[in-house]
């Protein structure tokens, strides 16, 4: 994988400040982005098959809000 210059150096940085090798910390941030995402995936199916849909459906009829405002 090939980073630019500007991303080479804050991985390098970061990772520094973590007392990990880039490598490490690159595997770590990639594995932790991807399992939020499956978790974040997985939520949401199960809420689409709570209301009797598709996650696809759910997104079509725009009933997904977000109540916290």
């Amino acid at each position: 994988m090939t980073f630019t210059a500007a991303e080479q150096a804050a991985i390098d940085a970061h990772s520094a400040a973590l007392g990990l090798s880039a490598d490490e910390y690159i595997r770590r941030t990639a594995a932790d982005r991807a399992l939020s995402w499956q978790r974040e995936r997985e939520a949401f199916q199960a809420m689409a098959q709570r209301r009797g849909c598709t996650a696809e459906e759910l997104l079509q009829r725009g009933t997904l809000t977000d109540k916290s405002l």
